[in-house]
């Protein structure tokens, strides 16, 4: 069961499981790996997801962060890699459309089997486009490998009906469709998500997965949580309690103190070494 965790107060004496845990990987590993998502994470949940903007106390956290030799940060999104990339505009590691593609300076990776169900993508998209275009609210957001169908600002007594359009159109032998907050995610039908991108990453640089702190706020955060339960899991709330596979449980608003908070470790145990 989650811990719903008070992160304002880091002072000695004061710390609670999830800085212990976090100093213990910091003490034994000498590097953490820090996972996060964007949207309603790093960012405020929006009406429009083009008006989507970082949180700036987390985006300063995260300069500092991305700064010290302690931390890799990695920003795993629902977007397209660039799109994200453009949101947040640090040299980080980006992993675009749930982690169907990593990119960094010295990364270009693609999950097994995307690259081929691209091509099919557009005119998928143009199907669902015509086939809930009476809906109003609903709409066909079109990345590099998935793709959303948003109803944010659908009527509820619609939204039934729209999931049963979508799930009746969508080309099940390429795409699976999977719900998230408010959107309907059209993904490649291959065996890869943000859990696995998370392996595929601390793998990438010979690290374990106590060494990991996982951060979002979406059903498909639930995949890191479940791909690396010894990590430090966080799941932040934007609304009521969620059922969820990880250890701990924060609101929105907190997640830049959390970062600046774990700063404040790294900090204070490289003052005391």
């Amino acid at each position: 069961m989650y811990q719903l965790v008070d992160v304002t107060t880091i002072e000695a004496g004061q710390a609670v499981e999830i800085w212990d845990q976090i100093c213990g990987a910091i003490e034994r590993y000498r590097r953490i790996f820090l996972f996060l998502d964007f949207d309603g994470t790093l960012s405020e949940i929006v009406e429009t997801p083009s008006a989507a903007e970082i949180d700036c106390e987390a985006l300063a956290a995260l300069k500092r962060l991305a700064g010290d030799r302690t931390v890799t940060v990695t920003v795993l999104s629902g977007r397209s890699c660039a799109d994200v990339a453009a949101r947040v505009g640090l040299p980080l590691i980006y992993g675009g459309d749930h982690g169907l593609e990593i990119h960094a300076p010295d990364i270009e990776f693609v999950a097994p089997g995307a690259e081929s169900v691209r091509p099919l993508l557009p005119a998928e998209c143009n199907r669902v486009r015509q086939a809930i275009r009476h809906i109003p609210g609903a709409f066909v957001e079109t990345k590099r490998l998935s793709a959303s169908v948003h109803f944010r600002q659908v009527a509820p007594g619609h939204i039934p009906a729209l999931k049963d359009i979508v799930l009746r159109t969508v080309d099940a032998s390429h795409f699976e469709v999977r719900t998230g907050n408010c959107v309907l995610e059209l993904r490649p039908r291959v065996k890869w998500n943000k859990g696995d991108a998370v392996r595929w990453i601390l793998e990438r640089y010979r690290a374990v997965a106590e060494q990991a702190i996982c951060i979002g706020d979406d059903d498909t955060d639930e995949d890191m949580f479940r791909s690396v339960p010894e990590a430090v899991n966080i799941r932040v709330l934007n609304g009521a309690l969620a059922t969820t596979a990880a250890q701990y449980c924060i609101t929105r608003p907190e997640v830049s103190c959390f970062l600046h908070g774990v700063l404040e470790v790294i900090h204070g145990m490289a003052a005391s070494a």
